[in-house]
């Protein structure tokens, strides 16, 4: 586990990254380890199950099994003739660069290596309401042999129920009496109307449906505006970064240092994060993503 805030020295213990049902195989769990997988999840916001060995399906099945089957993608994810068929399936992204080094490195900031929430998804879903339980699991196949400045290669992670709780009661009062409009991100980059762009509101302050803990629902830079601002588009971005540094000031940050077979879980009610740069010229990552929202 590696801890980073500049701001804070002193010994710091993170209640994410827990590390759950070792010796495992999540194809066989039983109901009772089905069960005790989701109170950590719930729990501690992010946990991890080590040594795996699954291919894009059997990683289909087990969130079935495990938390339902609304499940982020539809048929979006085709098969590519040039990939190996275990690590392809309909609901399962492909991160990193699984047909060989890249010939460029990608820019260093882009999409997923900016902080965000994969909440993002939830407003085109009529059912959802955007305190839905989107649960995230990242299976890393490959791990690059170093991440930046010859670092471990990570995720990071920010635990925005300790971001509630470090700030001022004033602050928080305040922020209680805010919401914001939720967007996907395509609203950012596309030339989109406002009445056309699927939107929901939603408090800074979220209650957690199953622990009713107190934290933040901040959505990411691009796709949140605090409802007032809708006309203040600039205004509404400056407003979210003053918010965001001054959370990340207050609160350390968890990196996840990966390793082949790790299987993180991230419950985005509770927490934001952000992937870190690898140079890709030189590295191979290959990792798969799916969300699925908690039926319960």
């Amino acid at each position: 586990m590696i801890i980073k805030n500049p701001l804070k020295q002193t010994q710091y213990k993170s209640r994410l990254g827990m590390e759950v049902l070792p010796g495992c195989n999540l194809l066989h769990l039983t109901d009772s380890q089905r069960h005790e997988l989701k109170q950590s999840l719930w729990e501690h916001g992010v946990i991890v199950v080590k040594n795996q060995q699954l291919t894009a399906s059997e990683l289909e099945e087990f969130a079935i099994k495990t938390f339902g089957n609304l499940m982020f993608g539809g048929n979006s994810f085709s098969l590519d003739p040039d990939l190996p068929p275990d690590i392809q399936s309909q609901y399962t992204a492909i991160l990193g660069n699984p047909k060989g080094f890249d010939q460029e490195p990608p820019e260093k900031i882009y999409g997923a290596r900016v902080w965000h929430q994969d909440k993002d998804g939830v407003p085109r879903r009529e059912e959802l309401d955007m305190n839905a339980l989107y649960v995230v699991m990242l299976y890393t196949i490959k791990v690059p042999e170093e991440g930046e400045n010859g670092q471990p290669h990570t995720t990071e992670y920010l635990d925005l129920v300790e971001a509630y709780n470090n700030l001022d009661p004033s602050y928080q009062k305040e922020l209680e009496g805010i919401s914001m409009y939720q967007m996907p991100p395509m609203f950012d980059r596309q030339n989109l109307d406002w009445d056309d762009v699927p939107k929901k509101v939603h408090p800074i302050v979220s209650t957690h449906k199953v622990t009713g803990q107190k934290g933040l629902y901040l959505g990411s830079w691009n796709t949140a505006i605090p409802l007032g601002m809708e006309d203040k588009r600039e205004e509404a971005k400056q407003y979210w970064q003053d918010l965001f540094q001054t959370v990340l000031k207050r609160t350390p940050v968890y990196s996840h240092v990966w390793e082949p077979g790790d299987i993180i879980f991230w419950d985005n009610s509770q927490v934001m994060h952000r992937g870190t740069f690898y140079d890709s010229t030189k590295y191979q990552r290959i990792g798969l993503r799916l969300g699925v929202v908690d039926c319960q």
